[in-house]
């Protein structure tokens, strides 16, 4: 497994510290790391030349882009003139992706009012898989509530929509507690990249909140070997939480690069 790095663990300092484009090049000199995964909400308006910008730092860093979280709209929307609008917006940032060479964006789920009817999802998700294929990107859910807030259901769209063009980025932090490690188990074999959440860190470097090394045994036994995207999000010093979650990751997995 390799580490990569997610703009949502240095949110505070995005357009104050640096701007955004410098991203990979922080990611690279402060914690040697050469893969950053982007969140859409962190980006500047995407012109061509915003874009143009962000590749050549990521070009002089000899970084990755690994993927593009996106939140914008609501798929799973019954209202069928509003949910096409919404899926629009995502297949722009699906162009986005192309254009940086990115593999894959993020799709959110959304939800829903009254009894779930997951056929809308499905059917949004297809049309977004089908449009992302063209340009060759990958779709990814998340584990990030609303509708997918239930593993199964993200299983199942999933398998809906078919592995070659779509699959899941399941998040150590996002699961209910009862769920979290039997979700976890349903979610790695779809694996696109893995969100390895921390909070803030004890004074053993460990996660209060939950089991974090067994998270990370199980997307280790199950064969994963892909990107671990650090998302610290925690209320402290957001520098420290990704060094101090980098420590974390190599002490419970040294082989992690």
């Amino acid at each position: 497994m390799k580490l990569c790095l997610s703009t949502w663990s240095l949110r505070d300092h995005i357009g104050k510290d640096f701007p955004f484009r410098e991203f990979p090049r922080v990611a690279l000199d402060r914690f040697g790391i050469r893969a950053v995964e982007l969140c859409q909400t962190h980006f500047p308006p995407p012109d061509s030349g915003r874009l143009d910008q962000l590749l050549n730092v990521v070009a002089d860093t000899g970084s990755t882009i690994v993927n593009i979280p996106v939140d914008v709209g609501n798929i799973s929307r019954r209202d069928e003139r509003k949910r096409a609008h919404d899926v629009g917006l995502i297949e722009s940032w699906v162009d986005v992706a192309s254009y940086l060479g990115a593999p894959s964006i993020r799709v959110n789920t959304g939800h829903q009012e009254g009894s779930l009817d997951l056929s809308i999802t499905i059917a949004s998700y297809r049309r977004i898989a089908n449009y992302a294929e063209a340009k060759g990107v990958k779709i990814g859910l998340e584990n990030h509530g609303g509708i997918s807030a239930d593993p199964r259901n993200v299983v199942e769209i999933a398998e809906a929509v078919g592995r070659q063009r779509f699959g899941t980025l399941p998040d150590f932090g996002n699961f209910a507690p009862e769920t979290r490690y039997e979700g976890l188990v349903r979610l790695v074999p779809y694996a696109l990249v893995v969100h390895a959440k921390t909070y803030d860190l004890d004074a053993d470097g460990d996660v209060p909140e939950f089991d974090f090394p067994r998270c990370l045994r199980i997307v280790r036994d199950a064969g994963y070997d892909g990107y671990l995207s650090i998302e610290f999000e925690g209320k402290g010093d957001q520098y420290d939480g990704v060094q101090r979650t980098i420590e974390l990751i190599r002490r419970v997995d040294p082989s992690v690069e």
